[in-house]
């Protein structure tokens, strides 16, 4: 697995998040930094995602890099949030990237992404399952 330039969480490890608490938390929020390797190198970039059963699906723009390269790649999406003054938590899921075929349109039809586009902008869903997912609770140093 690659690594990405993007943040990483500060704080102190203080407790591991069960995987029902990970997708708990993954679908509480909708925004989350994507980590892939691009054809100018590693990028890191701040995405809105919904999660549909199993996976967390990004609708972008075709003319977002993201499109062509992160399909059939590793990616990390990291997906942070808290309260710094008390305890935040962290949750990341790897996993290959995948361009939605056919037979998921019915699960993207039904799923709620945060972002709209206009009818003229083509675009294309992102998938990435949730099978390879770690979560902490952190506390500040």
């Amino acid at each position: 697995m690659p690594t990405f330039g993007g943040r990483v969480s500060p704080g102190e490890r203080t407790r591991r998040l069960s995987p029902h608490e990970c997708k708990v938390w993954l679908c509480s929020h909708h925004e989350g930094r994507l980590g892939y390797q691009s054809g100018k190198g590693p990028r890191s970039v701040v995405v809105s995602y919904a999660v549909a059963g199993d996976q967390i699906l990004m609708r972008l723009p075709d003319y977002n890099d993201i499109v062509h390269y992160a399909p059939g790649s590793e990616v990390r999406i990291d997906v942070d949030g808290g309260t710094p003054a008390a305890h935040r938590e962290t949750v990341v899921v790897t996993g290959r990237a995948a361009l939605a075929s056919g037979d998921q349109k019915p699960l993207i039809d039904q799923t709620a992404f945060q972002e709209e586009w206009p009818p003229d902008v083509r675009t294309s869903v992102i998938c990435v399952p949730l099978t390879a997912i770690e979560g902490f609770e952190l506390r500040d140093p």
